[in-house]
């Protein structure tokens, strides 16, 4: 009987030991789960801040970058705006002369039988398209379109020539008897004086060239409305 029951406290004592040994284990799991879901919960809320923080700062550079393309297309809008306003101010239209004037021949007569026309004067320019114009005492004859004055020189018809490259495939040619107030390399700009009539009359001579091919002024002067 004693046998016994110090069999039974061996075994209860055993029991114990694992009872108290599994408590141990499980409080130690326990405890490392603890552990590990704070470490984890703060690695997680530090990379959220993190996160957020690199989200801020690339919303800062997208706006900032959405800025500089605004910025470039509206530069980009102005350029080609002040280009196209600058093409068109290179373009020769209108009538080349400021002032009280009448024109004196349409080129557009005598062109089908090939005759040179618009000048009563042999033209050594060979010239089927000559714009003649009258000019009172105090006309201003002007350049119709910005460009380089390319030629200044003597003409044995009219007196004095200016030729003038638009940089468009254009050239007008001004043709006059008074001596021109512009020089060889000059930048000149739409409207600019080119001659001057003093004289109580005088008749200019206008051309223009595309390509080095003469056209009838009158086809700019019609586009220029």
């Amino acid at each position: 009987m004693k046998k016994d029951n110090d069999n039974n406290r061996k075994n209860n004592s055993v029991l114990m030991y694992w009872l108290l040994m599994m408590t141990l284990i499980f409080l130690a799991v326990n405890v490392v789960f603890v552990v590990t879901f704070i470490r984890i919960n703060s690695d997680f809320n530090d990379l959220k801040t993190i996160t957020e923080e690199q989200n801020k700062d690339y919303e800062t550079e997208i706006s900032n970058l959405k800025q500089k393309v605004a910025l470039l297309a509206e530069h980009v809008t102005i350029e080609n705006e002040n280009k196209s306003i600058e093409e068109a101010k290179r373009m020769p239209i209108g009538i080349p002369v400021s002032g009280q004037a009448t024109i004196l021949s349409d080129p557009a007569e005598g062109e089908d039988e090939g005759e040179t026309v618009g000048n009563e004067f042999e033209d050594s320019l060979m010239n089927p398209y000559t714009l003649e114009i009258s000019l009172e005492k105090g006309a201003k004859i002007i350049a119709t379109g910005n460009g380089t004055v390319s030629e200044v020189s003597g003409d044995d018809i009219y007196g004095y020539l200016v030729k003038i490259d638009h940089q468009n495939g254009y050239q007008t040619v001004y043709r006059y008897s008074e001596e021109p107030k512009i020089k060889q390399g000059d930048e000149v700009l739409k409207g600019q004086m080119i001659f001057e009539s003093t004289k109580n009359k005088g008749t200019l001579a206008y051309h223009i060239l595309y390509e080095n091919t003469y056209i009838n002024p009158f086809d700019m002067i019609e586009i220029s409305g």
